[in-house]
């Protein structure tokens, strides 16, 4: 009888245990232990899982034998898909594929064909062994399925100019927002229609093609996200009746439209324009507006012999802008905070010798604002931006963007001089701080129009006083303007400077999420934040690690085991003392 007593502890572990895993398989939580909550997913993320109506395949071609960078990278991309299923349950499922596993040669082939058919590049690999070095082709990314959709991404980014394990650390931060923003993406059942305005010199399709499509391989773009179109206001449908052109008509298709972004116009904007514009805002459209304040761009300066005068630039749009609660000033920014540029300081023989200086004229931004279209940004590359004063009405006004703490104001018109860089001001002129760039207006607008003859039209149906609406206003008609290649067409991706070969990446995801917020995107603006999420980079120390390489394996083998023997001692001890 004693020794079946004797047993009771084993049978009430053992039935404790199954107990434990039985509930566990219906209950499940974790708790996330590390600083960065590298563990933890967005609320918004759980959103996108919770609410899929059908199925979510992904195949993730991530398997094989690679070097422990890539298997890391493995590792991480399976647990963010072991907790996306966690959530989702029977609505996702994964695999993960080695896509250079079949021995045929024909087979292989045929599988780098279709995964690149379907939007994944190869990667050539190279491995380092102790016969020398060994290559391979990968795919490092995966495909997506919903429905009758897919949609590929990239899990390693590549980035030039950074260290191999830096590099893949940003693309582990990044596979949360990867995964999500595309499921997201591929599960939207319609699209909002958004439009870059035209008919005023505005910046053309070349010079916004990354902000529309993304000239990289990463599916962030605002096409990806909306019906994209460009829209000549000045283009009008005749009337047939009256042979004039067609306000009404023009104003219907304006306001299809969820917001407008207006984008570096050059040329001045008539009654008429402005008429469709405002009575677009009256009805609860909103616009990104990017306007210079003044005329100003480098290709003056390398035409002309080192200097150019800068002069207000007539867009007939002030009026506008101060009924609304703003103006763009007629002025330039100088910043101590700024980018470089080349500049010509010696020969050496026939060759010209460069140095860096930075300019003034591009100050370099970094955002403090708590906002969600501006928070956690990195830094945003400028070029000639003018200031903005706010003028007291009943808008909600944002401060979105501003100088550093050391900047100046100097009007126009201004002589804009290289010679800035040999003889600078002095410290004590930049002490203007803060300075208004960018501005996010909210609430009912007033009609510029309120008590000004306008064209008798009844059909119009004229609103002086406007519903809720939205507009952004940045001082700096290039911050969504990309560079191009004259010669071969070859388009950069927006925030590149071609004299650092650095791409700054916050010019890209101040206007994504300045668009979103606009046409009342919370999911994605939301989903956008993950792009910020950090993951500290613990690096073993290599040199340590070959110089104690013996006793560090000596500790992992024999300490485990030194353990578990003081434990048995112990336990021992106590039994024959507490029973003897």
């Amino acid at each position: 009888m004693k020794n079946n007593k004797a047993f009771l502890p084993l049978i009430y572990s053992i039935i404790f245990i199954i107990l434990l895993n039985a509930i566990g398989s219906f209950l499940y939580f974790r708790y996330d232990l590390t600083t960065e909550k590298r563990y933890t997913l967005s609320e918004e993320t759980k959103k996108v899982l919770r609410n899929l109506d059908d199925i979510i395949y992904i195949k993730v071609y991530l398997k094989g034998e690679y070097p422990a960078g890539f298997k890391r990278l493995e590792k991480q991309s399976r647990e963010i898909l072991q907790n996306f299923k966690n959530i989702a349950r029977n609505k996702l499922d994964f695999e993960f594929i080695n896509p250079s596993e079949s021995n045929s040669k024909k087979q292989r082939d045929q599988v780098y064909k279709q995964l690149v058919q379907q939007g994944l590049h190869p990667t050539d690999l190279q491995v380092k062994e102790k016969t020398g070095m060994s290559s391979s082709i990968i795919f490092p990314g995966a495909v997506i399925y919903y429905k009758e959709k897919y949609s590929a991404i990239e899990l390693l980014k590549k980035e030039p100019g950074a260290p191999p394990q830096v590099a893949l650390n940003n693309s582990i931060e990044m596979l949360e927002y990867e995964f999500i923003s595309t499921i997201s993406k591929l599960t939207k059942s319609r699209k909002e229609k958004i439009a870059f305005l035209s008919g005023h010199k505005e910046l053309n399709e070349r010079e916004v093609a990354d902000i529309s499509y993304s000239v990289l391989s990463d599916n962030y773009s605002l096409s990806e996200y909306y019906d994209l179109q460009h829209f000549d206001i000045t283009e009008f449908q005749v009337d047939s009746i009256t042979n004039e052109p067609d306000l009404v008509k023009q104003l219907q298709k304006l306001k299809s439209f969820k917001a407008i972004i207006i984008a570096k116009p050059q040329m001045p904007f008539n009654n008429l324009d402005k008429l469709l514009i405002d009575q677009y805002i009256m009805t609860g459209g909103n616009i990104l507006w990017l306007l210079d304040g003044v005329n100003a761009n480098m290709d003056s300066l390398r035409i002309s012999k080192g200097y150019f005068m800068a002069k207000k630039k007539q867009l007939n749009l002030d009026d506008m802008l101060f009924k609304y609660g703003l103006r763009v000033n007629a002025d330039l920014l100088q910043d101590k905070r700024a980018t470089e540029i080349p500049i010509i300081t010696g020969y050496s023989g026939n060759t010209p010798q460069q140095s860096f200086f930075s300019w003034p004229y591009y100050p370099l931004l970094l955002s403090d604002s708590k906002h969600s279209i501006s928070r956690n940004l990195d830094a945003i590359k400028c070029e000639f931006v003018s200031s903005i004063d706010t003028i007291e009405n009943n808008i909600n006004k944002t401060i979105l963007l501003h100088s550093s703490k050391n900047a100046r104001i100097v009007p126009s018109p201004h002589r804009v001089s290289l010679g800035i860089i040999k003889n600078p001001p002095k410290q004590e002129y930049f002490n203007n701080t803060d300075i208004p760039i960018a501005v996010l207006l909210e609430g009912e607008f007033e009609s510029v129009f309120k008590n000004r003859i306008i064209p008798k039209n009844k059909s119009l149906n004229f609103k002086k006083q406007g519903e809720k609406a939205k507009m952004i206003v940045v001082s700096d008609g290039d911050m969504i303007r990309n560079n191009f290649s004259k010669k071969t067409g070859n388009v950069y991706p927006l925030g590149y400077d071609k004299f650092g070969e650095f791409i700054y990446p916050g010019n890209k995801t101040f206007l994504m999420n300045a668009i979103h917020y606009l046409c009342q995107n919370k999911q994605d603006l939301h989903l956008n934040s993950l792009k910020n999420k950090e993951l500290k980079l613990r690096l073993l120390d290599r040199e340590k690690v070959n110089k104690h390489k013996l006793y560090i394996q000596l500790i992992n083998l024999f300490l485990p085991i030194i353990i578990i023997i003081i434990i048995a001692l112990f336990y021992n001890y106590s039994k024959k003392k507490k029973y003897a």
